[in-house]
C-alpha cells in the first residue's frame, strides 16, 4: 500500500502563546488544546500539481514565495530509481500569475544524482541553492553541503562542495542538514560528532575571505541540550530569530518547533528558547 504524504499550507487564526520549557502546567494545557477546527482558519492542500500518491517531503520556499523545491520519493522519473531504495529527487514548482502552483517538474542532472537529494536553502535573489551532499564538478564525493548557481541560460551550474574546516569530525551521525542566513555568509548545520549518533546539535560556520568556511562551532547550551535532538534550523530574514525542531523537555509532542533570538555576533549566545505552542 502506498503512503500518502501531502504538502499543506496552513494559516493560523489564533495568536501563539509560547511557554517556557519548564512550565509543566502550560505543557498539560497545550496537550489538551492541540490544533482544532476552532484554532485554524484554513488548511489548504497544495493540489495535484504538487501532491501525488507518493511521499512529498522537505518543502523549501523562496523568499518571494513563488518558487517551491521539494523531494518526491520513489517517483519513476527519479534518477537511478531502480537501483536506489526510497529514491529521493528534487522537484520544483512556480506560481502562475493567478497565484496557483504550476505542475511540478523534475530537476535534471547535475542537481539530481543517484544519491538522496535535497535543497536546503534558496538565496533571497533566487540565484543560488544549497544542496545536500558534497560534490566536486558535479560528482558526488560524500557527506557535506554544496552550492549551485543559476546561469544566464536559466540552467543550474554543477554543484560544488563548501570547504568547511574539519567538517568530517562533526558529521558522523545518522542524519544531518543545513541552512543559511539571508546574507549567505553564515551557515548553520545540524549533525553529531558521535559515530552513528541520532541526537544532533546545531553548529555555525562563517564564510572566510578565501572562500572557505570556518570550523563548525556549537550554538551553545541554550540551544543544544544534552541527550536531545536539535535539528532543521531556519534563520528569519532579520538574521537574529532562529527557529528549530527539538524533542527537548517542554514540548507538546515528539519534535516541536522552538524559537530563540541571537544576543550577539558570536552566534553562541541566545535567549531561552520558547516552544511555539498550539496551534503551531
Amino acid at each position: 500500500m502506498k503512503t500518502l504524504s501531502t504538502l499543506l499550507a496552513c494559516i493560523c487564526f489564533m495568536a501563539v502563546h509560547a511557554q517556557p520549557s519548564n512550565d509543566t502546567l502550560a505543557l498539560k494545557l497545550q496537550k489538551d488544546n492541540i490544533i482544532t477546527s476552532a484554532t485554524i482558519l484554513k488548511i489548504e492542500n497544495l493540489g495535484i500539481n504538487i501532491n501525488s500518491d507518493l511521499p512529498e517531503l522537505r518543502p523549501t520556499v523562496s523568499a518571494d514565495g513563488n518558487t517551491l523545491f521539494f523531494i518526491c520519493e520513489n517517483h519513476p522519473v527519479n534518477t537511478k530509481f531502480n537501483s536506489v531504495p526510497n529514491s529521493q529527487d528534487i522537484w520544483y514548482s512556480r506560481r502562475d500569475s493567478a497565484g496557483n502552483w504550476m505542475e511540478a517538474r523534475h530537476l535534471a542532472y547535475p542537481l539530481n544524482t543517484m544519491q538522496y537529494n535535497a535543497v536546503y536553502w534558496i538565496s533571497p535573489d533566487n540565484n543560488r541553492i544549497l544542496l545536500r551532499g558534497a560534490f566536486m564538478n558535479g560528482a558526488f564525493m560524500g557527506k557535506g553541503v554544496s552550492m549551485s548557481k543559476l546561469k544566464s541560460n536559466g540552467r543550474w551550474s554543477e554543484p560544488n562542495a563548501l570547504m568547511i574546516k574539519n567538517y568530517e569530525k562533526y558529521d558522523r551521525g545518522r542524519q544531518s542538514g543545513a541552512t543559511m542566513a539571508h546574507d549567505g555568509k553564515t551557515l548553520l548545520l545540524y549533525m553529531t560528532p558521535e559515530k552513528g549518533g541520532e541526537n544532533n546539535d546545531i553548529f555555525v560556520c562563517f564564510l572566510s575571505a578565501d572562500g572557505t568556511w570556518t570550523e563548525p562551532k556549537s550554538l551553545g547550551k541554550s540551544i543544544n541540550s544534552p541527550a536531545h535532538d536539535e535539528m532543521t534550523p531556519y534563520v528569519a530574514s532579520d538574521g537574529e530569530t532562529l527557529y528549530f525542531s527539538s524533542n527537548r523537555p517542554g514540548g507538546v509532542g515528539d519534535n516541536d518547533i522552538w524559537m530563540t533570538r541571537r544576543l550577539d555576533k558570536t552566534w553562541t549566545k541566545w535567549s531561552e528558547p520558547i516552544n511555539l505552542g498550539t496551534p503551531i
